[in-house]
């Protein structure tokens, strides 16, 4: 008889044939187009859920390879992805989360001098601050200043209205007497050539019948910077508009009742 018995075949060997049902796994090599792709979220938020399908990617193809008993490959591209899009998204909320705490604290400060401004009955630098740095009034001196407000009807008006403000008049009358502290942002967000930041802040003084009293604020400001060369003197925080008081959400009902 001539051939191999069937009792000598060994039925673990595993011929060429066999071996060519192994297959990449489709999954796996999707997961690390869009595990590179996820790196775009450094250029807008927008491409934030490329991470999130490399991620889920790469957890179906692990699991796919796992079950599929030697038949599917890709374990190093299902990693990869999945590698890739962890560092993408987390390194972009690293760097947004300090980028935004340092839009805040830059705010902090110019709102800071805003008020100093306001406390020290100083029309100038409050009317100054709503303009950015390269724009405010060149002026030598506050005499020199009022005399150019007066003479241009719209700089005359804007000054009459920033002098009238009831908060502005409140602050420029309670002087050394009051006491400005930080109490919380309400929005922080960044556009393509600006930052903004809308914070609120509490102002207590001494109260005429003993103890103190308390009242809020609310500042916003935007910083705009470069995009070009000739784009230099648009840089700069200033203050949008003149600030008011506002009541905190939290203390709405109390002062209802």
């Amino acid at each position: 008889m001539s051939g191999d018995s069937i009792f000598n075949v060994n039925w673990n060997d595993v011929s060429e044939g066999d071996a060519s049902y192994s297959r990449p796994s489709m999954s796996a090599l999707l997961a690390t187009l869009f595990g590179l792709a996820s790196f775009l979220v450094y250029f807008t938020p927008w491409f934030f859920f490329l991470g999130i399908i490399a991620i889920l990617l790469s957890l179906l193809a692990l699991w796919a390879i796992r079950n599929a008993e030697g038949l599917l490959t890709g374990t190093f591209f299902a990693y990869f992805g999945l590698c890739s899009a962890i560092i993408a998204l987390v390194s972009i909320v690293v760097f947004w989360s300090a980028y935004l705490y340092g839009v805040r604290r830059e705010a902090d400060q110019f709102f800071r001098l805003w008020f100093v401004a306001a406390l020290e009955g100083d029309i100038p630098r409050v009317r100054g601050y709503q303009s950015i740095y390269s724009l405010r009034s060149q002026a030598a001196d506050a005499e020199a200043w009022w005399k150019e407000q007066y003479e241009n009807r719209y700089l005359h008006r804007a000054v009459h209205e920033c002098v009238e403000h009831k908060l502005v008049r409140v602050l420029m009358a309670l002087g050394d007497e009051a006491t400005v502290t930080y109490y919380k942002t309400l929005n922080t967000f960044s556009e393509r050539e600006s930052d903004t930041v809308i914070m609120v802040y509490a102002v207590t003084f001494p109260a005429e019948s003993g103890g103190t009293e308390t009242f809020f604020v609310r500042v916003t400001g935007t910083r705009s910077y470069r995009t070009g060369s000739l784009d230099f003197k648009a840089a700069g925080w200033k203050i949008d508009k003149l600030p008011d008081f506002y009541l905190p959400d939290e203390f709405k009902d109390t002062h209802d009742h």
